[in-house]
């Protein structure tokens, strides 16, 4: 065979290859964003519900309510350590049954009318640790089986599936919860989370083809608190605590800004339901656009650590702006701005920090991070915005300002981490 020969044939090869590989990305981005897209529909469908509820009573009681999130989620999260001990790949399905068997429980409850405010004050607290213990697992399950190469590629895609999922969601609150009730629009929840199962199936099929998934579904080593344990240890994992904490203050004040001017402007339960399924739509619709036009190619062109510092200008913004100008109109611009950011630029961003993590630490540590940092978060926010309102108008925004210094500061440090860590990972 001549030189020219054996050139066309390798070229021919490599053509063969990359042709191969571009349709399994393409079964990877289709099949991930579907799962994903049911996941966050399963949440959406009901969380105007959730948001509206929660206001018939005392918005001031609303710390309580984090406290006791925080409590559920640290009494969960070794048992989640516990389980993943075996074929954690196996596992994240079981995790989504299980939530769609509480979602059930819950429309059978509402349904019968069961003290309305204690199972109101239960469902508040299962809806918070439902949102991002089932999201993390998902995201778990994408960085074990992709490499950052991959999923710098395609989370961008992926995440627009659950975007897509967060459109259909409010859509259904609008168009049946006045035709089945609350009771029914659970129900439509757990059966989404089972649809989601089905997606699992064939993420992990398509992954297979790419030869990352490991045969035989290898376990997790250790023991149920070392995800919590390799935290502490690990300065990269530290870093992402840190982040994660100021998105979660930041949240947390926004919500209880949210909270007390649509109690005050939005004066019945109907109007609530409405008003925040409506703003669930906006948000869902720009970070969309996000997702398949900007996040993709900004995430390749300067990296994840320079796309987590625009979340913490936005939302310092926002919160100064709720904090001297408390109107409908600016809430719904601050919501809509904030939340797009977070799920169409940060998201992507954040989640492509734990592709150059070891195998252990994606289930173990990720789920730490992703439920106990955020409901610590949530928590710890919650009170500290209580005491800062209710001293100078000028303490808040002052907090407010320290907070946003150091999280830039934090996605800087993340950035530089994750780039040295790409170079050690295959």
């Amino acid at each position: 065979m001549s030189h020219a020969s054996h050139l066309d044939l390798v070229g021919a090869t490599r053509h063969r290859c990359q042709v191969a590989r571009s349709r399994t990305e393409l079964a990877i981005v289709v099949s991930s964003a579907a799962t994903f897209g049911a996941l966050l529909a399963s949440y959406s469908v009901f969380k105007p519900v959730r948001d509206s509820l929660i206001l018939d009573g005392d918005p001031d009681q609303i710390p309580w309510l984090f406290t006791g999130t925080l409590i559920a989620t640290l009494a969960l999260s070794p048992i989640w350590g516990a389980l993943v001990k075996r074929g954690p790949r196996h596992v994240v399905p079981i995790a989504f049954h299980v939530f769609a068997l509480c979602a059930f429980g819950f429309a059978v409850v509402v349904r019968a009318g069961w003290s309305p405010v204690d199972v109101g004050h239960m469902f508040y607290l299962w809806a918070s640790v439902f949102n991002l213990f089932v999201v993390s697992v998902f995201w778990s399950l994408l960085a074990d089986l992709l490499g950052p190469g991959t999923a710098r590629k395609l989370y961008g895609p992926i995440a627009a599936g659950g975007t897509i999922g967060t459109i259909v969601g409010p859509l259904l609150t609008k168009g049946l919860v006045d035709l089945i009730g609350v009771a029914g629009v659970l129900v439509v929840s757990g059966l989404l989370l089972e649809v989601a199962v089905i997606g699992v199936v064939f993420v992990r099929r398509a992954a297979r083809s790419l030869s990352i998934e490991d045969a035989g579904d290898p376990p997790v080593g250790g023991g149920a608190f070392d995800g919590l344990a390799q935290v502490v240890r690990a300065p990269y994992l530290r870093s992402i605590v840190g982040y994660v904490l100021c998105t979660s203050c930041a949240a947390t004040f926004i919500y209880l800004a949210q909270s007390h001017i649509a109690k005050e402007l939005l004066l019945t339960r109907d109007a609530r339901i409405d008003y925040f399924a409506t703003v669930e739509l906006y948000v869902a619709i720009a970070t969309l656009v996000l997702q398949l036009i900007v996040a993709t190619p900004l995430i390749g062109l300067i990296g994840p650590g320079l796309v987590l510092c625009i979340l913490p200008v936005v939302q310092v913004t926002g919160l100064i702006t709720l904090v001297t100008v408390p109107s409908l109109a600016a809430l719904t611009v601050v919501l809509v701005v904030g939340k797009a950011s977070t799920h169409g630029l940060t998201r992507p961003a954040r989640e492509l920090l734990f592709t150059v993590i070891s195998r252990e630490d994606k289930y173990r540590a990720k789920n730490a991070i992703d439920t106990v940092g955020y409901r610590f978060g949530d928590f710890t926010a919650s009170w500290l915005g209580k005491g800062l309102a209710a001293a100078a108008g000028g303490a808040l925004v002052a907090g407010v300002a320290v907070i946003g210094v150091g999280w830039v500061a934090l996605a800087f440090v993340l950035g530089a981490g994750f780039r040295a860590r790409t170079k050690e990972t295959p």
